[in-house]
C-alpha cells in the first residue's frame, strides 16, 4: 500500500513537472491559458491606420481573451471590412476579435430590401408572359495589366476572345471587354446594366477571364466577399508597400465576386457562368509590416494557415492566374481557390477552373501554347482549362456536362505533368444534364 501511494506521487510530481515544461513550450499556449497578449504598441499602430485610411471614428479596444476588437462607428459595412483588412494585417487573423461592431450606419442588407421587394414583383409579373428571351453574355478577359510588372501578364484575353467567338456561333448577344477596356468601372457598369435588363425569360452567360485576389475574413466568417476579379487598372502595387497597404490597395481597385455573384441569381431561362481566376494567398504575407515579429511569434515561425498555404511560394515556369509581385526580378506566385456558391434555383450552372487552395496554370509563358487534346495538330493558346473546355465543346456539340468533364481531366493531367502542382476544377449545377447544351438553350 505504501509503495502504491509513492509511485502514485511520483507519478504527479512528474506530470506537473512535465505538464509545466510542455505548455509554455506548445504551440499557442499564450492563447490558451493566458489569453492574447497583443503588446499596447501594435494596439496603437492599428489605431493610427484606421486614422490615415479615413475610418475616424473607430476604436480600437479588446474583448474578453485580449484580441484586438473594432469598437466605435462606422459608415457602412464596406468601411467594417476595411477596418478588419487592416487589423489582421498587422496583428494577424487569430488576434482579431470576429465580434462584428454594433454601431454601423448604413447596413447593405437595409439598403438592398427595398429594391429587391420591388424587383421580385416586377419580374414575376413579366414571368409570366410568353415573350421570347434572348440569349445575352459578357466576357471579361485581360492579357496585360496597367500595373505590369507589378501584375503579371496572363493570356485571359485569349482565353475571353475566344470564348465570345464561340457562344456568339451559338447565338448569344455578347458583350466583350477585352484588355484595357476591362477597367473596374467598365466592368462594375456592365455588370450593372445586366442586372437593368435582364428579363425572366431570357439565358444568360457570365465568363471571367483574369487575375484573382484572396479572401479576407471577416467577422465570424461573414464576409460576402469570396474574391476579388482584379482589372485593367487594378492597383498599382509595389513591392514596397507593407500588407495593409496592398490589402487595400486590391479590395479597393478590383470588383468583387459578389457583383458576378448577384447578377448570376437573378431570375432567367437558364444561367451558365465560368470564372477562370484563382487567389494570391501572399497578399499580406508577402510584405513588411509592423506585426511581423508578433504574428510570426503566434504561429510559431511559420505562416498563419488560416490564410496562407506554404505550397504557394513554390515557384514555376508555367503561368497563373495569381498576381505575383516583381522585386529586384524576383517574384512570388500566390494561392488560388475558387468555390462556388450554391443557388438552388432551376436552371443554374457555376463552373470554376480551380478547387480550393489551387492555382489556374496555363502554359510556360516562354511557349505560350498546348496541345489541343482532339486535335493531333492544332495549338491552344490560354489557360489550360478554358481553351480545352472550348475544343471538347467543339467536339461534343455544345455538351456543357462532357465539355466539362473531359476538360476537368485533361487540366489534372497537364498541370500535374508540368507545374507539377494540382487543379481540379469544380462543377455546381441544377441544369438538367440532357438540356444542358449550347446549341439547345
Amino acid at each position: 500500500m505504501m509503495r502504491t501511494v509513492m509511485m502514485k506521487g511520483v507519478m504527479l510530481a512528474w506530470m506537473i513537472l512535465l505538464a509545466g515544461c510542455a505548455n509554455q513550450s506548445m504551440p499557442g499556449y499564450q492563447r490558451v491559458y493566458q489569453g492574447y497578449q497583443v503588446p499596447q504598441n501594435l494596439a496603437d499602430a492599428v489605431q493610427a491606420r484606421l486614422r490615415a485610411e479615413g475610418i475616424s471614428q473607430a476604436i480600437i479596444g479588446r474583448d474578453s481573451v485580449g484580441r484586438l476588437k473594432l469598437n466605435g462607428v462606422y459608415r457602412d459595412e464596406d468601411e467594417v471590412e476595411r477596418a478588419f483588412i487592416i487589423v489582421q494585417s498587422i496583428v494577424g487573423i487569430q488576434s482579431t476579435s470576429p465580434f462584428y461592431p454594433e454601431n454601423v450606419q448604413e447596413k447593405r442588407w437595409e439598403r438592398e430590401a427595398g429594391a429587391a421587394l420591388s424587383d421580385y414583383f416586377k419580374r414575376k409579373k413579366q414571368a409570366q408572359s410568353n415573350v421570347p428571351g434572348k440569349k445575352r453574355a459578357l466576357v471579361i478577359g485581360i492579357n496585360r495589366f496597367q500595373s505590369y510588372p507589378q501584375i503579371t501578364d496572363i493570356q485571359g484575353e485569349d482565353d475571353a476572345r475566344l470564348m465570345g467567338i464561340v457562344l456568339a456561333n451559338y447565338g448569344y448577344d455578347v458583350r466583350s471587354l477585352l484588355g484595357e477596356r476591362a477597367t473596374k468601372a467598365k466592368i462594375e457598369s456592365e455588370i450593372a446594366n445586366l442586372d437593368k435588363v435582364l428579363e425572366p425569360n431570357d439565358t444568360l452567360f457570365i465568363y471571367i477571364s483574369s487575375h484573382g485576389t484572396p479572401p479576407v475574413p471577416t467577422s465570424g466568417g461573414g464576409d460576402e466577399r469570396k474574391m476579388s476579379i482584379v482589372a485593367y487598372d487594378s492597383g498599382p502595387l509595389t513591392s514596397s508597400m507593407d500588407r495593409t497597404g496592398g490589402a487595400l490597395t486590391i479590395q479597393r481597385t478590383s470588383v468583387s465576386d459578389k457583383l458576378v455573384q448577384r447578377l448570376a441569381q437573378r431570375t432567367s431561362a437558364m444561367t451558365r457562368v465560368i470564372i477562370d481566376t484563382c487567389y494570391s494567398g501572399e497578399i499580406l504575407r508577402d510584405m513588411s509590416n509592423v506585426g511581423s515579429a508578433y504574428q510570426d511569434k503566434m504561429n510559431g515561425g511559420g505562416f498563419e494557415k488560416a490564410s496562407v498555404s506554404e505550397s504557394s511560394w513554390t515557384g514555376a515556369s508555367y503561368t497563373s492566374k495569381a498576381i505575383a509581385f516583381v522585386d529586384d526580378g524576383n517574384s512570388s506566385v500566390g494561392q488560388a481557390t475558387k468555390t462556388s456558391e450554391q443557388v438552388t434555383r432551376r436552371n443554374y450552372s457555376f463552373i470554376t477552373a480551380t478547387s480550393p487552395g489551387e492555382l489556374s496554370w496555363g502554359p510556360p509563358s516562354t511557349v505560350g501554347t498546348f496541345p489541343d487534346p482532339t486535335s493531333q495538330t492544332e495549338l491552344l493558346r490560354g489557360s489550360f482549362f478554358t481553351q480545352s473546355f472550348i475544343a471538347y465543346l467543339k467536339q461534343f456539340s455544345g455538351d456543357v456536362p462532357r465539355a466539362f468533364e473531359e476538360a476537368r481531366i485533361f487540366t489534372s493531367k497537364m498541370v500535374q505533368q508540368g507545374p507539377k502542382q494540382s487543379q481540379n476544377p469544380r462543377r455546381f449545377t441544377t441544369i438538367p444534364a440532357d438540356i444542358d447544351n449550347l446549341s439547345k438553350h
